[in-house]
Parts: C-alpha cells; structure tokens; sequence
C-alpha cells in the first residue's frame, strides 16, 4: 500500500490579476517506509502540496490520500494520525 497517493492533484490561486496553478495535475506515490524530499524551484507547488496532503487546503481537481484517507473526505479522520511542522 501506498503512504501517499495523489492522481490529477490540481490548485488554482486566484486574485485580481489573474489565477495562478500552483499545482497542475500532480500525480505522486510514495511507499511505506520511506523518506522523500520535495524539491524545486520558488512557486513550483512545494508546500500547496503539502498543505493539501495535510489537509490545511482543499485541491480544485484530482484526489489524493493519505495512510488511507482521503484527504478532502475524511481529512478529520486523518488529521489524527498525521503530525506537520513548518520550518
């Protein structure tokens, strides 16, 4: 089983100005027992990423879970067995 699945993930921000896609279709595995980096460039969906694995934030499109969970439908369930820490 997969820690982490996300297929089609997708945010939009919008403002004023325009919208911008911090994330446009991500699709990622991660495997028990293992440790990963997200790395990239300013404005490459880093933390939109995470914050909606984390279910601080509600993806525009695509499904993701997490140990399981959905993070969008059961994120109550979830948040009891995840811990975030920013830096």
């Amino acid at each position: 089983m997969a820690a982490i699945s996300a297929r089609g993930l997708t945010k939009v921000y919008r403002s004023r100005t325009g919208e911008v896609r911090a994330l446009d279709g991500l699709d990622l595995d991660v495997d028990e027992a293992t440790v990963v980096g997200l790395l990239g460039p300013n404005g490459a969906g880093k933390t939109t990423t995470v914050r909606v694995l984390a279910t601080l934030l509600r993806p525009d499109a695509g499904r993701a879970t997490v140990l399981g969970f959905d993070v969008v439908t059961q994120a109550h369930e979830l948040r009891h067995q995840i811990g975030l820490s920013g830096q």
